[in-house]
């Protein structure tokens, strides 16, 4: 497989977020990417085909002082928590695996994240709860989502280092036939976090430099500290003005 690039983690708005992953998408060619990163503030990110009046509450949002931003991937509706989440993602070519299933591909990019965990004695498991997960002890701790062009690849998603289910509910709105009640609850069975798993708190900051030390080190040839392009930062500036921050991106469906 060609060298990786690894990002250093930043944080950032979300509509900033969502444009470096797309400006890194567009301009791929031959080097992956793997970039980490934190939001600020907090923000509900939806899929590209959700409709944003049925997935969120956009009075809380506003009252709550958070973001809102659609991605280019698809999936469902995600709460990012600025004290509790680090986000992931990778910019990769689909010939680098020699695996064909949608749903093998995602699990094998996963993994290039994950692996430094496992390495530390957590168990995981994958499978697909909304989307396709990353689970240890039966309880989920990453979604995940994609978009393709052709055989390049952005698959971004979550690590939950800690989670607010109250928070995250009075964003989201609930299924239908469900209250937010018995979402927030569902949230604290089903779902777990890094900081539960470890017995440790630890922030989205520590454990990005954990996860990209510990690729550094594994392969050292092969994973190499990088930056952003000029043609990447310049695309970038221009997605977060005049897609991701404008409302016609954020309600088009």
């Amino acid at each position: 497989m060609k060298k990786w690039r690894l990002l250093n983690f930043s944080v950032h708005q979300a509509s900033m977020n969502m444009a470096i992953d797309e400006a890194i998408f567009r301009n791929f060619e031959e080097e992956n990417t793997l970039r980490l990163y934190g939001w600020k503030p907090s923000a509900v990110s939806i899929g590209k085909n959700q409709c944003i009046e049925e997935e969120v509450d956009l009075d809380s949002i506003h009252r709550l002082g958070f973001d809102c931003v659609r991605r280019i991937s698809g999936g469902g509706a995600v709460f990012h928590d600025e004290v509790g989440e680090l986000t992931y993602s990778i910019i990769t070519n689909l010939q680098n695996f020699k695996i064909q299933t949608i749903e093998a591909v995602y699990y094998e990019i996963s993994r290039i994240i994950f692996q430094p965990l496992e390495k530390i004695g957590l168990n995981l498991d994958y499978g697909q709860i909304h989307c396709p997960s990353v689970f240890c002890g039966g309880k989920k701790i990453s979604g995940n989502a994609q978009a393709r062009d052709g055989n390049v690849v952005l698959q971004h998603g979550t690590i939950l280092v800690k989670y607010r289910p109250e928070i995250m509910y009075s964003v989201l709105r609930a299924r239908p036939g469900r209250t937010q009640k018995s979402m927030v609850e569902s949230v604290y069975q089903h779902i777990t976090t890094l900081t539960n798993l470890l017995k440790k708190d630890i922030t989205p900051q520590e454990l990005a430099e954990y996860l990209l030390n510990s690729l550094a080190e594994t392969d050292p040839l092969q994973h190499i500290s990088g930056e952003l392009t000029s043609e990447e930062k310049q695309l970038a500036l221009e997605l977060a003005s005049t897609k991701y921050g404008s409302k016609e991106w954020l309600y088009s469906r």
